[in-house]
């Protein structure tokens, strides 16, 4: 497990596809985020994010801490930047005020009475191949990303509930996290590269080349 960043608060990891945050009800699940890390000492989660999702995810260390950084997330301090490759040319920018509601066992939908979900959305790049997406979270809903892009035609490449299943995960990643220290009071951003196959999966669609830089990601704002 990659150490993005970690100091005696803090730990930022990057979170490969596949690995599970929270135990579920099969026994027989992939390796829990706490177990590949173990070593680590006493951690707290206090975020969370799916399976199939990639990148930044972060650990209190001090239970004393919790509380300040749960405060954080109340008043939206705590800001959690994405990238998506989704399908279709998502030509321009927009923000996405949709409900959500809970519509099956494991799968959510924008539906009336919901609970407010406010997504922005800022193409990178995009081609007839797909689109690759800058996503910030206003609130943090279950699915949210997944649920709202579907929702207006660009479901997420390899989401196999919201859209098809065309690649071996969703392709979402984690690409930054930014917050105040909840010790010194300091701005921290601590960001993730996108994995390997992401980017094999948005070289496949022609959206990047396989020998080009890859747009820096935007800062969260």
């Amino acid at each position: 497990m990659e150490i993005l960043y970690q100091d005696p608060a803090l730990l930022f990891v990057n979170k490969p596809p596949g690995i599970i945050v929270q135990r579920g009800y099969d026994p027989n699940e992939p390796v829990l985020l706490e177990e590949a890390i173990a070593d680590a000492g006493p951690l707290f989660l206090l975020q969370r994010l799916d399976r199939g999702t990639s990148g930044v995810i972060f650990f209190s260390r001090l239970a004393e801490i919790n509380a300040r950084l749960t405060r954080q997330f109340e008043t939206k301090q705590i800001r959690k930047c994405y990238v998506a490759l989704c399908e279709g040319e998502l030509g321009e920018a927009q923000t996405i005020d949709a409900p959500l509601a809970r519509i099956g066992p494991i799968s959510f939908g924008v539906r009336d009475g919901g609970k407010r979900a406010v997504t922005s959305l800022r193409p990178l790049r995009a081609t007839a191949g797909g689109s690759l997406v800058s996503v910030a979270l206003h609130t943090g809903r279950t699915h949210q990303i997944r649920v709202h892009l579907a929702a207006i035609g660009h479901p997420i490449v390899g989401d196999w509930l919201y859209g098809v299943r065309n690649a071996p995960r969703p392709m979402l990643h984690a690409a930054q996290v930014a917050l105040v220290h909840p010790l010194t009071g300091q701005p921290l951003r601590v960001s993730a590269p996108l994995p390997a196959d992401f980017l094999e999966a948005a070289a496949g669609r022609g959206i990047v080349s396989r020998n080009e830089d890859i747009p820096t990601f935007p800062e969260c704002s």
